[in-house]
């Protein structure tokens, strides 16, 4: 659903999309247990995590915004003036080494979880509303682990129109190929762990091409010099 991409490829992403969902059927939020259940080791280290990200936007350096590392992605993070910024770890199976070297308590957990193929901060500023989209590939799950939520006004995720309100150390996973939003609105940041946890994919001709979907999309992120983009400023 991101405006500014080309006709071709949203017509690739389209009928990609309509293929998977052909194929796998879940429902927008997802079991904790049964889809991820290292979960429980990153609640028992939440706030060392925490203290990790808060001591890196603490340093002075600047934290780069989405649309600034994907410049596809204007329609969700440069919508309203007001920053969606990330701290990128892991980018498809690709460690950012600077970054990680940053968050050595939380990069050493995430390496002992090998389904976990991408992994960054999320912090959205104080009024920050991220609009209603889907994601573009099924193969994955999205896991979000809250590190800091504001105490007063709201702030809360949709995801397919049902609400969830984030609890500092706890977990939420859902399939984003649903449409999802986020809401701010508050005079806080709002700081979580967002993890892409790779899905079984069922079926051998669906496993092997979810393999070619996963590297063209590993790909494009070189391509697109994502890992430069990445460093703080």
């Amino acid at each position: 659903m991101q405006n500014n991409r080309s006709g071709l490829f949203k017509c690739f992403r389209d009928s990609n999309l309509k293929l998977y969902n052909s194929k796998i059927k879940t429902e927008a939020y997802l079991d904790l247990e049964t889809y991820f259940p290292e979960y429980s080791i990153l609640e028992s280290n939440w706030e060392e995590i925490q203290k990790e990200i808060l001591g890196v936007m603490g340093s002075g350096r600047v934290l780069p915004k989405f649309h600034e590392v994907d410049d596809g992605q204007e329609y969700i993070s440069d919508n309203d003036g007001l920053a969606w910024s990330l701290l990128n770890l892991l980018l498809y199976g690709m460690w950012h080494k600077k970054n990680a070297r940053l968050c050595p308590k939380t990069t050493a957990l995430l390496k002992n979880m090998k389904s976990v193929k991408s992994a960054y901060f999320s912090v959205l500023a104080p009024g920050k509303h991220i609009p209603a989209h889907k994601g573009p590939y099924k193969g994955i799950v999205r896991y979000q682990l809250a590190l800091k939520v504001p105490k007063n006004g709201e702030c809360k995720l949709f995801v397919d129109n049902v609400p969830y309100f984030w609890t500092e150390g706890k977990s939420v996973l859902f399939d984003d190929t649903y449409t999802h939003e986020v809401i701010n609105n508050t005079t806080e940041h709002r700081i979580a762990l967002l993890l892409d946890v790779k899905r079984k994919i069922p079926g051998f001709f669906m496993r092997q091409y979810d393999c070619f979907i996963f590297v063209l999309i590993k790909f494009m992120v070189i391509l697109n010099n994502t890992f430069g983009k990445s460093e703080m400023k």
